[in-house]
């Protein structure tokens, strides 16, 4: 944060002694402006604010003070500056010497209002302390100390703290809790202060005071937002004329202090308001300036209340004055939230965390900068929920195959009843038939006829079951048939589920909420699957205890015609019985008279008692059977409820199949058509992943390419800036001494630079010009793009536009620079001016002969660059060659182990054939075999460690040619390819050969001397030494070659293959071989001796890395 010192000026009334003296205001005020003139002046002044003596102590307050008050509660230091002339009403506008009577002045006023604030904020803590220091001849002393020690002890110093910061320590920071505190605190340290009398002022502060009040904020919630405010109120001493005060002794040494700490603060405000930036501000040279040093230019926001007297007595101090708090009104301070370090780290880590989610959301996830544990939990997150999803699908199907099964066994069921009822009819048609032949006795042709009538009604009951089983196959094929669909569709389902899912808001939205739905459908249908379950087990126990009774009341139904009989057998024997012991009964009565017969009456009587015994039991048998009839008439009745609680669960139980087949068909049409909405979901996420890949792409190179091209634009700006400044230096120069070698030298090396400068000026203003053209373009694209956008890719869309306008600014910033660049070189190098420097011959030749000299260099550079890119070009052939021997060496080498391995590879099958055919034959010598199998495999594991390494050596080799062409690319665009004459046959010889006998700074190619040239026959055209001298060097080094040439007697030659190869004699040991001043080893192909070859590597793989290692170094070796 950037911010002005604010400044309010504050005139007074004229006070009772300009008055008497007649004075008469020298300043005015503009209404409704923050403007004040001098009268009968030009002078004009403007401000923050201007308050006239009008104003009153609310008026300064509300308008400049309270909006800084609010600051204090957001964590920046405050300071509040009140600067002026003595007597002008420093003290009474900051309100120092408040004691509770008379009008309040910033401070008491700012008290009132921090604590008002603070008892109305409740989601914050605070801790609010105070400390009163004074400045008194450059000695500080703590006020609020002064009242409990004496004041020679209550000196304090200023020290700095390690971020150059300043502290006082041993300062009294005292805690308050109100503002009645705080006004005492304010009221003991100002008894303290050092005032006196002078001529101007009653009542003159002689010290700078400085009253602090510290807030300390935190958060109650631990929000990590611990702040620290620091509210500076400084009444400052005024300045003063010794003349003016009349002051004398102790009270003019005083002044004199006063005006060099204001001496010294006014150097201060010149320094930081004059606008030039200047490497050093003296804040040392006065204990004030250090204790202000955060408040002006530092951190805090500041108002200053320039405080000015309006007579015109007073009118040079109040100018002075107001040129200050003008001064004052350029200081920039830079105000930061002051915060406890470990908190202020804890919100910057927050900060960049949360830039770092935002940049990792508008790459589409590309980007991850998570703990390796973190990366694997979200791993192992992502598995698990793949494996969710799968055991939900698998759950899923398993419940569906379950209502599948349960809607099967439902229909064959039913079939199952309705031929078990057909079968019941058939069954009670033949016993009524075989009744019927077994109980009538009939005819023959009768016979016949009830046996074919017979017959039909059992045919056409047999049709009507065959017809009931067909049916019933037929529901289950239909049932089946419907059962593949859904499984197909769900098959399908589930390997649209199996394809790439790339991550993006709305893919990884509709996957959670099909994974959520179809959960929730899982886990309802597996409830439904449960109920199901428990009222086929219930229903199966209803049908078991059915089966049961009914088999049971059949039971009853065949021995009920038998009990019927019995009962009726029973009841005519107890009849009977009871008729015979009626008769006996008489009998006994007529017996009992007759006393002779009493025998026979005995006899009877047990008769009788037998009788009674019969009828008992015969009563016991009767009352069974009714016991069993009644059981019988109960069980009829509860296998009636059985029967129908069993249909009422049947129908229940169809009723859940059918709901949820119904349930099943529903969700598997809505996850169906989601995958659908997903998969074209992806379809569209993948396109615009890609759209997004490439446009990162693209930007990342136009980034890289319009970075490259600030810089070289900002190079070649810079190089035309000095060159314009250098040629003004120059001119001015050329004006001063007319007429040396020196100034023209320098003059025309000036005109060239700035030629050259202004030329690649133009070039990259073009190039930026270009650049514009495109970014405007793209930045059309992305607008209309925009207006069509989904929401999702709106944020990366305004990020697009806004960086697009953003370089489209800096670009047309940067055109707009280049064309007053090159307008100004214009103007300085014009076609009619350019040679107006040259005003003598002398000049003339100077120049021309400075010309050449420079075109003979640039000559010179060229043929260096041309004669590098030719060393470049042979050492290129030279490699590409060499790699391709090596490409082929390894070819063959690679072929050959391929073949041995091949052939290992069927000699080993071969023999372990011969070994299993052995051991089926016998047991004995399974060991040899094993291990002489085991050494094969050996071998064939070393062949194949030997093929890897080659292979690596052959991946080595292609890295080397990579980085080769990689080092010719970059020393192509580095040399410069001017156009040459042309040229007849060149000799080809190496870097090596050629030595420089004169120490000349031009390299010569050998082509240059083979240009054809008719000089002897052209008039014009004479020797100079120059030419002399190179004659004499190409004829020494053309006689170096042969002598070198012929010495060795011997010649580099190559095969048809392209492999070189040397015609040493067998006999030497080639310390002059012509492969070894190649730089190349000699090879099989060389006529040299092997053994006796000094040149000549042992080993084929040596050669290869020797090989790999010369291609390395001609590589790094940039001539």
């Amino acid at each position: 944060m950037d911010d002005a010192i604010k400044v309010a000026l504050r005139v007074r009334p004229l006070s009772s002694s300009e008055l008497a003296r007649g004075c008469q205001p020298c300043l005015d005020c503009i209404p409704n402006e923050p403007q004040v003139v001098m009268r009968n002046s030009d002078k004009a002044f403007t401000y923050n604010y201007v308050f006239s003596q009008d104003s009153s102590q609310a008026d300064v307050y509300d308008l400049a003070v309270k909006s800084l008050v609010k600051q204090l509660f957001k964590g920046y230091n405050v300071t509040i500056l009140a600067y002026g002339q003595t007597g002008s009403g420093k003290t009474y506008s900051m309100g120092t010497c408040f004691s509770g009577e008379g009008e309040m002045g910033i401070i008491p006023r700012a008290i009132s209002d921090i604590f008002e604030i603070i008892s109305v904020t409740s989601d914050k803590d605070f801790k609010v302390s105070t400390s009163f220091m004074e400045l008194y001849k450059e000695q500080l002393f703590d006020l609020l100390a002064c009242n409990t020690k004496p004041r020679d002890q209550c000196v304090v110093d200023i020290r700095e703290d390690a971020r150059g910061g300043i502290r006082i320590p041993g300062l009294l920071d005292m805690e308050v809790f109100n503002a009645e505190d705080t006004f005492k605190a304010l009221a003991m340290g100002s008894t303290g202060r050092a005032t006196g009398a002078t001529a101007m002022n009653a009542q003159s502060s002689r010290s700078h005071a400085i009253f602090t009040i510290t807030i300390q904020m935190s958060k109650k919630n631990n929000g990590g937002e611990d702040t620290v405010a620091k509210f500076h109120l400084v009444d400052l001493a005024g300045s003063e004329r010794s003349k003016k005060t009349g002051a004398t002794g102790e009270r003019f040494k005083e002044g004199v202090n006063i005006n060099k700490g204001l001496l010294a603060l006014g150097n201060v405000i010149s320094a930081l308001g004059d606008g030039q930036q200047r490497g050093y501000v003296s804040y040392r040279d006065s204990k004030l300036t250090r204790l202000l040093q955060d408040s002006l230019g530092g951190n805090s926001m500041t108002l200053m209340v320039a405080c000015v007297s309006p007579a015109d007595y007073n009118c040079e101090e109040t100018l002075s004055t107001l040129r200050y708090a003008d001064r004052a009104r350029h200081i920039r301070n830079k105000p930061i939230v002051n915060q406890d370090p470990k908190t202020a780290e804890i919100l910057r880590l927050q900060k960049e965390n949360t830039e770092l989610r935002l940049q990792l959301l508008g790459n589409g996830g590309t980007i991850g900068t998570c703990p390796p544990e973190h990366l694997q939990l979200g791993e192992e997150n992502e598995l698990l929920k793949t494996k969710n999803r799968k055991l939900t699908e698998a759950l899923n199907n398993a419940i569906n195959e379950s209502t599948n099964l349960m809607e099967r066994a439902l229909l064959a069921e039913l079939a199952r009843d309705r031929i078990n009822v057909k079968l019941k009819e058939l069954n009670a048609k033949c016993n009524m038939t075989i009744e019927t032949f077994e109980s009538e006795d009939l005819s023959p042709t009768a016979l016949t006829n009830g046996n074919l009538a017979g017959l039909k009604d059992l045919q056409s009951k047999i049709l009507e079951l065959q017809a009931e089983q067909q049916q019933g196959e037929e529901e289950i094929k239909k049932h089946e048939l419907s059962e593949m669909s859904s499984t197909k569709n769900t098959s399908q389902s589930a390997i649209g589920n199996q394809t790439i899912i790339i991550s993006s808001p709305f893919t990884s939205e509709t996957i959670a909420e099909l994974d959520q739905q179809e959960e929730k459908h899982t886990f309802h249908q597996a409830e439904l699957n449960q109920e199901l379950q428990d009222l086929t087990r219930a229903l199966a126990i209803k049908e078991q205890l059915a089966a049961t009774l009914a088999a049971n009341s059949s039971g009853m139904n065949t021995l009920n015609p038998e009990h019927k009989e019995t009962m009726k057998q029973l009841e005519s024997q107890i009849s009977t019985l009871q008729q015979e012991r009626d008769m006996l009964q008489q009998q006994l009565k007529s017996v009992q008279s007759n006393s002779a017969s009493s025998k026979i009456a005995e006899q009877r009587r047990k008769r009788l008692q037998e009788l009674e015994a019969q009828m008992s039991d015969l009563k016991k048998k009767l009352l069974e059977q009714s016991k069993i009839i009644k059981m019988k008439e109960k069980t009829d009745e509860k296998v009636v409820v059985l029967n129908n609680e069993i249909r009422s669960m049947k129908a229940m139980k169809v009723r859940l199949i059918r709901q949820m087949k119904q349930e099943g068909e529903q969700f598997r049409e809505w996850k169906l058509q989601r995958e659908k909405e997903l998969n074209k979901l992806r379809d569209q996420d993948r396109k615009r992943q890609n759209i997004m890949n490439r446009m990162e792409n693209m930007h990342s190179k136009q980034q890289n390419v319009l970075k490259r091209k600030v810089e070289e634009a900002a190079a070649i700006n810079k190089r035309l800036k000095d060159a314009l400044l250098l040629q003004k230096q120059c001119q001015e120069k050329r004006q001063q001494t007319l007429g040396k070698p020196e100034r023209v030298q320098a003059w025309i090396a000036q005109e060239l630079e700035v030629s050259a400068s202004t030329v690649a000026a133009m070039r990259v203003r073009d190039k930026l010009i270009e650049d514009r053209a495109v970014i405007s373009q793209q930045l059309g694209v992305a607008e209309e793009s925009l207006k069509t956008a989904l929401p999702s890719e709106e944020k990366c869309l305004k990020q697009e536009i806004s960086r697009l306008k953003e370089d489209l600014q800096l670009r047309s910033a940067q055109i707009a620079d280049m064309n007053q660049k090159i307008l100004d070189s214009d103007q300085e190098n014009k076609a009619k001016t350019r040679w107006d420097t040259i005003q003598s011959m002398v000049d003339a030749k100077c120049a021309l002969k400075y010309l050449f000299q420079s075109a003979v260099e640039f000559k010179k550079d060229v043929a260096m660059k041309e004669y590098t890119v030719e060393e470049l070009e042979d050492a290129c052939k030279k490699l590409t060659a060499e790699l391709k021997v090596v490409e082929n060496k390894l070819h063959s080498l690679d072929q050959k182990h391929k073949t041995e391995i091949l052939e290992l590879e069927k000699e080993s099958v071969e023999k372990v054939a011969v070994l299993l055919n052995k051991l089926r034959e016998t047991d004995r010598g399974t060991s040899h075999f094993v291990e002489t199998d085991s050494d094969l495999r050996k071998k064939i594991e070393m062949l194949e460690d030997e093929n890897k390494y080659l292979r690596s050596v052959a991946d080595k080799i292609e890295s080397l040619k990579e980085s080769y062409n990689n080092s010719k690319g970059e020393s192509m665009s580095m040399a410069v390819s001017p156009k040459t004459p042309p040229k007849q046959t060149k000799k080809k010889k190496s870097a090596n050969e050629f030595k420089s006998p004169q120490p000349l700074n031009i390299t010569f190619t050998d082509s240059e001397g083979e240009v054809f040239t008719d000089d002897e026959n052209d008039p014009d055209w004479r020797q100079t030494p120059l030419m002399k001298r190179l004659q004499s060097f190409k004829s020494k080094r053309s006689t170096i070659s042969e002598n070198s040439s012929g010495s060795d007697s011997m010649a580099v030659k190559r095969n048809s293959d392209g492999t070189t190869y040397c015609t040493c004699s067998r006999q030497g040991t080639c310390l002059r071989c012509p492969c070894r001043k190649t730089g190349f080893s000699c090879s099989d192909s060389c006529s040299c001796a092997v053994k006796k070859c000094s040149n000549r590597n042992k080993e084929n793989l040596a050669e290869i890395d020797t090989s790999a290692d010369s291609l390395n170094g001609e590589a790094k070796r940039p001539r």
